[in-house]
């Protein structure tokens, strides 16, 4: 699966197992694709130590928080569709 068939897949679960509003999905996705980006996350089915390590040294303190959220979400949309 390529990254825009996962980032679909995962708008889909946010807007239908998170039941999050659009501008929560829009945040999320953007999330998600920061996470992407910068080579925190690769696919993978579990969060790991490194991840959280990457995440606390990449981002800002106060957005931290988020970002940890939005990867779980995006495992979890990973696992949803295997």
């Amino acid at each position: 699966m390529n990254i825009q068939e996962f980032l679909m897949k995962y708008e889909k679960f946010l807007r239908q197992v998170c039941k999050l509003g659009e501008s929560s999905i829009k945040d999320y996705i953007g999330r998600g694709n920061g996470l992407i980006n910068r080579g925190i996350y690769n696919g993978e089915s579990t969060i790991t130590a490194t991840m959280l390590a990457e995440i606390e040294r990449q981002y800002k303190k106060n957005s931290v928080k988020n970002y940890v959220v939005a990867l779980r979400y995006m495992i979890e949309s990973k696992k949803k569709n295997e």
